[in-house]
């Protein structure tokens, strides 16, 4: 799945897909927290036929049933800044290669991609270096190219 990232000034970031059935649909985060899922019409990808409102906290429950990687707000101003890199934060799944193994073990280490922080229980860990061990529940935030950040968040959701 291709992700089209835009930043919307005073709005946000912009992440627009498609499903392999050709469904068109974009998920806006807001400074706030807030995210709005927008559903496009299938003959017109620019209508939307709707928006789903998440706060900060159900934003964060839908993610954890998808278990996919969810990109940072706050880091969306980063991803803006460096054309070329992208910012997410990914949930290290429990049984994934991530979890308890230092990030040198993961096989991530050695790829365009930098570690910037683990958020473990509500603290904030700035750049843990390759011998962090990481733990399920963590939420690992890493810069890279679009291709590094999707394998990131594939291993460490364990798939």
């Amino acid at each position: 799945m291709r992700f089209e990232r835009t930043v919307l000034p005073g709005v946000g970031l912009c992440q627009r897909f498609a499903t392999t059935n050709g469904q068109w649909a974009s998920v806006i985060s807001h400074p706030g927290g807030r995210r709005d899922i927008v559903i496009y019409h299938p003959e017109d990808g620019d209508t939307a036929l709707g928006t789903l409102v998440l706060d900060q906290a159900e934003a964060q429950a839908v993610a954890a049933v998808l278990n996919q990687a969810v990109t940072v707000d706050h880091l969306a101003e980063l991803e803006r800044q460096l054309p070329g890199v992208t910012v997410v934060r990914i949930p290290v799944a429990v049984d994934s290669v991530g979890d308890g193994k230092r990030w040198r073990d993961t096989g991530l280490s050695g790829r365009p991609l930098s570690l910037l922080a683990v958020v473990r229980a509500g603290r904030v860990v700035p750049t843990p270096g390759d011998d962090f061990v990481l733990l399920a529940g963590d939420e690992v935030a890493v810069a890279g190219t679009e291709a590094a950040t999707t394998t990131a968040a594939d291993v460490l959701a364990g798939h």
